[in-house]
């Protein structure tokens, strides 16, 4: 169930491991009630004041952002079918991107998949 609220309070509470990779942890309080531990990358990203739409799992008393329709999400699949060779150069140069920033932790996902369609185009297009 989707609910929307303005935040009152947004508190770093540590980090949180799946084994891959490391997430901050936020707890956030809502103007409803609400308060509920966030995942993030880097920082939380809505500010005190805001309405935030999100989705709650009582269970564990998480929430998950619920992003417009509108928001680009980095991971959709292109509008036209790809042909098994593109897909392997797809594949190779996502490779190589997490190779080349393999040193570097900072780098976040999409800035790693950016270098991977840099790469892509690069060996498409010249």
């Amino acid at each position: 169930m989707q609910l929307t609220s303005k935040i009152t309070q947004v508190e770093p509470i540590g980090t949180w491991s799946n084994g891959q990779r490391t997430f901050n942890k936020f707890r956030v309080s809502f103007a409803n009630g609400d308060t509920l531990s966030f995942l993030a990358v880097k920082d939380f990203k809505a500010n005190v004041g805001e309405n935030l739409t999100y989705e709650k799992n009582p269970q564990y008393n998480t929430g998950k952002i619920v992003r417009d329709d509108n928001y680009e999400k980095p991971y959709e699949k292109p509008a036209q079918p790809a042909d098994t060779q593109i897909q392997i150069v797809r594949q190779s140069m996502l490779k190589a991107a997490v190779e080349y920033h393999d040193g570097n932790r900072s780098k976040t996902e999409y800035e790693v998949i950016e270098t991977a369609r840099n790469f892509v185009n690069f060996i498409t297009n010249g």
